[in-house]
């Protein structure tokens, strides 16, 4: 497995640096996941994400995120659904977070899952600062 398959992308950094400084007074809420299959390798390991990627490697499809939950109050959860019916036989091994201005706000790569037609599939992405 990737040794750090999890990022806060560069632009996200920034603007939460902005933001703590006072230079803007908002940045635009995490409203989507996207998922795709270009998370890993040819041997099927998860490629670290870089902190300069402005998009997944090989997008596939994206959802409106659930209300956001704080498991922990340093931790934003936020899951999305892939329907029954909905991308069946997609191997996902990339998700990332994205803004209401569909900027990238976060990657994760891991280990293919595969979405069965039958079945409803549910991601959970934790934002941990």
């Amino acid at each position: 497995m990737a040794e750090k398959n999890s990022i806060i992308t560069k632009s996200r950094r920034v603007a939460l640096a902005q933001l703590t400084a006072g230079e803007i007074s908002t940045i635009p809420p995490v409203a989507y996941l996207a998922l795709g299959d270009g998370g890993c390798g040819e041997d099927n390991e998860p490629i670290a994400p870089s902190m300069e990627q402005t998009e997944l490697t090989h997008e596939v499809c994206r959802y409106a995120i659930d209300t956001p939950v704080f498991p922990i109050e340093t931790t934003a959860r936020f899951t999305a659904v892939v329907p029954e019916g909905e991308q069946g036989g997609a191997k996902f091994t990339e998700m990332g977070l994205v803004d209401t201005e569909n900027n990238f706000v976060a990657i994760k790569t891991m280990y293919p899952k595969q979405k069965d037609d039958d079945v409803e599939f549910s991601f959970t992405f934790d934002m941990e600062f």
